[in-house]
Protein backbone atom coordinates (compact mmCIF):
# COMPACT_ATOMS: atom_id res chain seq x y z
CA UNK A 1 0.00 0.00 0.00
CA UNK A 2 2.82 2.38 0.92
CA UNK A 3 4.49 1.59 -2.43
CA UNK A 4 1.28 2.37 -4.31
CA UNK A 5 0.87 5.75 -2.60
CA UNK A 6 4.50 6.61 -3.27
CA UNK A 7 4.04 5.81 -6.97
CA UNK A 8 0.88 7.95 -7.26
CA UNK A 9 2.61 10.89 -5.57
CA UNK A 10 5.52 10.61 -7.96
CA UNK A 11 3.20 10.64 -10.98
CA UNK A 12 1.39 13.74 -9.66
CA UNK A 13 4.68 15.56 -9.10
CA UNK A 14 5.90 14.72 -12.58
CA UNK A 15 2.62 15.92 -14.05
CA UNK A 16 2.87 19.23 -12.17
CA UNK A 17 6.43 19.69 -13.32
CA UNK A 18 5.68 19.11 -17.00
CA UNK A 19 2.36 21.00 -17.27
CA UNK A 20 2.89 24.66 -18.22
CA UNK A 21 0.41 27.50 -18.10
CA UNK A 22 -0.41 28.88 -21.55
CA UNK A 23 1.33 32.13 -22.33
CA UNK A 24 -0.99 35.14 -22.35
CA UNK A 25 -2.07 36.24 -25.79
CA UNK A 26 -0.53 39.58 -26.70
CA UNK A 27 -1.45 41.89 -29.55
CA UNK A 28 1.32 43.88 -31.09
CA UNK A 29 0.61 47.45 -32.14
CA UNK A 30 0.81 47.92 -35.93
CA UNK A 31 3.67 49.76 -37.57
CA UNK A 32 1.58 52.83 -38.44
CA UNK A 33 0.63 55.21 -35.65
CA UNK A 34 -2.90 55.39 -34.30
CA UNK A 35 -2.96 59.04 -35.37
CA UNK A 36 -2.22 58.17 -38.99
CA UNK A 37 -4.69 55.29 -38.84
CA UNK A 38 -7.42 57.67 -37.71
CA UNK A 39 -6.56 60.11 -40.50
CA UNK A 40 -6.56 57.42 -43.22
CA UNK A 41 -9.66 55.59 -42.00
CA UNK A 42 -7.74 52.43 -41.11
CA UNK A 43 -10.14 51.09 -38.51
CA UNK A 44 -8.45 47.69 -38.29
CA UNK A 45 -5.16 49.30 -37.31
CA UNK A 46 -6.95 51.42 -34.70
CA UNK A 47 -8.60 48.35 -33.19
CA UNK A 48 -5.23 46.63 -33.09
CA UNK A 49 -3.69 49.65 -31.37
CA UNK A 50 -6.43 49.79 -28.75
CA UNK A 51 -6.19 46.06 -28.07
CA UNK A 52 -2.44 46.46 -27.66
CA UNK A 53 -3.00 49.18 -25.07
CA UNK A 54 -2.21 52.30 -27.08
CA UNK A 55 -3.59 55.43 -25.37
CA UNK A 56 -6.76 56.49 -27.19
CA UNK A 57 -5.94 60.10 -26.32
CA UNK A 58 -2.35 60.07 -27.48
CA UNK A 59 -1.27 63.39 -29.04
CA UNK A 60 0.98 64.51 -31.84
CA UNK A 61 3.45 67.38 -31.52
CA UNK A 62 0.64 69.96 -31.82
CA UNK A 63 -1.72 68.26 -29.41
CA UNK A 64 -4.03 66.61 -31.92
CA UNK A 65 -5.55 63.31 -30.82
CA UNK A 66 -6.83 60.46 -33.02
CA UNK A 67 -10.33 61.88 -32.54
CA UNK A 68 -9.21 65.23 -33.95
CA UNK A 69 -7.93 63.49 -37.07
CA UNK A 70 -11.04 61.35 -37.51
CA UNK A 71 -13.39 64.30 -36.96
CA UNK A 72 -11.49 66.54 -39.37
CA UNK A 73 -11.80 63.99 -42.17
CA UNK A 74 -15.36 62.99 -41.30
CA UNK A 75 -14.65 59.33 -40.50
CA UNK A 76 -17.84 58.67 -38.55
CA UNK A 77 -17.23 54.99 -37.79
CA UNK A 78 -13.81 55.76 -36.36
CA UNK A 79 -15.17 58.68 -34.33
CA UNK A 80 -17.75 56.34 -32.81
CA UNK A 81 -15.13 53.69 -32.03
CA UNK A 82 -12.74 56.15 -30.40
CA UNK A 83 -15.46 57.70 -28.23
CA UNK A 84 -16.69 54.25 -27.18
CA UNK A 85 -13.14 53.55 -25.99
CA UNK A 86 -12.85 56.70 -23.89
CA UNK A 87 -11.61 59.38 -26.30
CA UNK A 88 -11.82 62.91 -24.90
CA UNK A 89 -14.53 64.63 -27.01
CA UNK A 90 -13.32 68.05 -25.89
CA UNK A 91 -9.57 67.66 -26.30
CA UNK A 92 -8.06 70.94 -27.48
CA UNK A 93 -5.28 71.35 -30.04
CA UNK A 94 -2.37 72.98 -28.28
CA UNK A 95 -0.44 74.77 -31.05
CA UNK A 96 -0.32 75.59 -34.74
CA UNK A 97 -2.94 77.06 -37.04
CA UNK A 98 -5.73 75.02 -35.46
CA UNK A 99 -4.80 75.89 -31.88
CA UNK A 100 -7.81 75.81 -29.56
CA UNK A 101 -9.91 73.59 -31.81
CA UNK A 102 -11.84 70.64 -30.44
CA UNK A 103 -12.97 67.68 -32.56
CA UNK A 104 -16.37 69.38 -32.91
CA UNK A 105 -14.70 72.57 -34.04
CA UNK A 106 -12.99 70.62 -36.83
CA UNK A 107 -16.09 68.72 -37.94
CA UNK A 108 -19.03 71.10 -37.77
CA UNK A 109 -18.59 72.96 -41.08
CA UNK A 110 -18.26 69.95 -43.35
CA UNK A 111 -19.41 66.76 -41.62
CA UNK A 112 -22.94 67.08 -40.16
CA UNK A 113 -23.25 63.42 -39.12
CA UNK A 114 -19.99 63.52 -37.19
CA UNK A 115 -20.99 66.89 -35.74
CA UNK A 116 -24.29 65.52 -34.47
CA UNK A 117 -22.60 62.47 -32.95
CA UNK A 118 -19.99 64.57 -31.16
CA UNK A 119 -22.65 66.91 -29.77
CA UNK A 120 -24.70 63.92 -28.62
CA UNK A 121 -21.70 62.82 -26.58
CA UNK A 122 -21.00 66.21 -25.05
CA UNK A 123 -18.76 67.72 -27.69
CA UNK A 124 -18.29 71.50 -27.58
CA UNK A 125 -16.35 73.98 -29.67
CA UNK A 126 -13.22 75.59 -28.30
CA UNK A 127 -15.03 78.92 -28.25
CA UNK A 128 -17.80 77.47 -26.10
CA UNK A 129 -15.31 76.00 -23.64
CA UNK A 130 -13.61 79.41 -23.38
CA UNK A 131 -16.85 81.37 -23.01
CA UNK A 132 -16.25 82.15 -19.35
CA UNK A 133 -12.79 83.57 -20.06
CA UNK A 134 -14.10 86.80 -21.62
CA UNK A 135 -17.31 88.45 -22.79
CA UNK A 136 -15.91 88.41 -26.34
CA UNK A 137 -15.47 84.64 -26.22
CA UNK A 138 -18.98 84.25 -24.81
CA UNK A 139 -20.56 86.43 -27.51
CA UNK A 140 -18.62 84.68 -30.22
CA UNK A 141 -19.73 81.26 -29.00
CA UNK A 142 -23.36 82.26 -28.55
CA UNK A 143 -23.13 81.28 -24.88
CA UNK A 144 -25.81 83.53 -23.40
CA UNK A 145 -25.40 82.24 -19.85
CA UNK A 146 -21.73 83.20 -19.94
CA UNK A 147 -22.53 86.62 -21.46
CA UNK A 148 -25.01 87.29 -18.64
CA UNK A 149 -22.41 86.28 -16.06
CA UNK A 150 -19.81 88.61 -17.58
CA UNK A 151 -22.27 91.52 -17.59
CA UNK A 152 -23.30 90.79 -14.01
CA UNK A 153 -19.63 90.81 -13.04
CA UNK A 154 -19.21 94.29 -14.47
CA UNK A 155 -17.73 93.57 -17.90
CA UNK A 156 -17.77 96.57 -20.24
CA UNK A 157 -20.47 95.87 -22.83
CA UNK A 158 -18.49 97.83 -25.46
CA UNK A 159 -15.01 96.59 -24.66
CA UNK A 160 -12.96 95.94 -27.78
CA UNK A 161 -10.75 92.97 -28.38
CA UNK A 162 -9.52 90.39 -30.81
CA UNK A 163 -7.73 90.75 -34.11
CA UNK A 164 -10.22 93.31 -35.47
CA UNK A 165 -10.76 95.21 -32.21
CA UNK A 166 -14.43 94.29 -32.13
CA UNK A 167 -17.03 94.74 -29.41
CA UNK A 168 -19.10 91.81 -28.15
CA UNK A 169 -21.93 93.06 -30.37
CA UNK A 170 -19.67 92.76 -33.41
CA UNK A 171 -19.02 89.14 -32.50
CA UNK A 172 -22.71 88.37 -31.95
CA UNK A 173 -23.71 90.07 -35.20
CA UNK A 174 -20.96 88.41 -37.21
CA UNK A 175 -22.04 84.97 -36.08
CA UNK A 176 -25.79 85.40 -36.24
CA UNK A 177 -26.44 85.19 -32.49
CA UNK A 178 -29.62 87.26 -32.34
CA UNK A 179 -30.45 86.46 -28.72
CA UNK A 180 -26.98 87.57 -27.64
CA UNK A 181 -27.32 90.77 -29.69
CA UNK A 182 -30.68 91.53 -28.04
CA UNK A 183 -29.16 91.03 -24.60
CA UNK A 184 -26.19 93.31 -25.36
CA UNK A 185 -28.41 96.03 -26.82
CA UNK A 186 -30.66 95.82 -23.76
CA UNK A 187 -27.51 96.49 -21.73
CA UNK A 188 -26.77 99.67 -23.75
CA UNK A 189 -24.29 98.26 -26.24
CA UNK A 190 -23.27 100.82 -28.87
CA UNK A 191 -24.99 99.59 -32.05
CA UNK A 192 -22.65 101.75 -34.14
CA UNK A 193 -19.37 100.87 -32.50
CA UNK A 194 -16.55 100.58 -35.03
CA UNK A 195 -13.86 97.95 -35.31
CA UNK A 196 -10.35 98.82 -36.47
CA UNK A 197 -11.54 98.99 -40.08
CA UNK A 198 -14.43 101.25 -39.19
CA UNK A 199 -17.06 98.54 -39.64
CA UNK A 200 -20.12 98.37 -37.41
CA UNK A 201 -22.08 95.38 -36.09
CA UNK A 202 -24.55 95.97 -38.95
CA UNK A 203 -21.74 95.56 -41.48
CA UNK A 204 -20.92 92.23 -39.90
CA UNK A 205 -24.56 91.12 -39.83
CA UNK A 206 -24.91 91.93 -43.52
CA UNK A 207 -21.75 89.98 -44.28
CA UNK A 208 -23.23 87.07 -42.35
CA UNK A 209 -26.36 87.44 -44.52
CA UNK A 210 -28.45 87.55 -41.35
CA UNK A 211 -31.50 89.60 -42.36
CA UNK A 212 -33.18 89.10 -39.01
CA UNK A 213 -30.19 90.36 -37.08
CA UNK A 214 -29.65 93.25 -39.48
CA UNK A 215 -33.29 94.28 -39.00
CA UNK A 216 -32.82 94.18 -35.21
CA UNK A 217 -29.76 96.44 -35.42
CA UNK A 218 -31.50 98.90 -37.75
CA UNK A 219 -34.50 98.98 -35.42
CA UNK A 220 -32.14 100.23 -32.70
CA UNK A 221 -30.41 102.79 -34.90
CA UNK A 222 -27.72 100.61 -36.38
CA UNK A 223 -25.99 101.84 -39.53
CA UNK A 224 -23.27 100.58 -41.84
CA UNK A 225 -19.83 102.14 -42.06
CA UNK A 226 -20.79 103.93 -45.29
CA UNK A 227 -24.07 105.22 -43.87
CA UNK A 228 -22.20 106.76 -40.97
Amino acid sequence: MKLLLTTIAAVVLVGCATTQSPEPTTTKAPDISILYAAETKNIDAIKQHLTAGTDVNTKDSKGKTPLHHAAYWGHEEIVELLISRGADVNAVIESGGLKGKTPLGLAWRHHPEVTDFLRKHGGKTGAWLNAYNSIHAAARAGHIKAVKQHLASGADVDVKGGLFEQTPLHYAAGRGHKEIAELLIANDADVNAKDYRGETPLDWAIRKDSTELADLLRKHGGKTRHEL
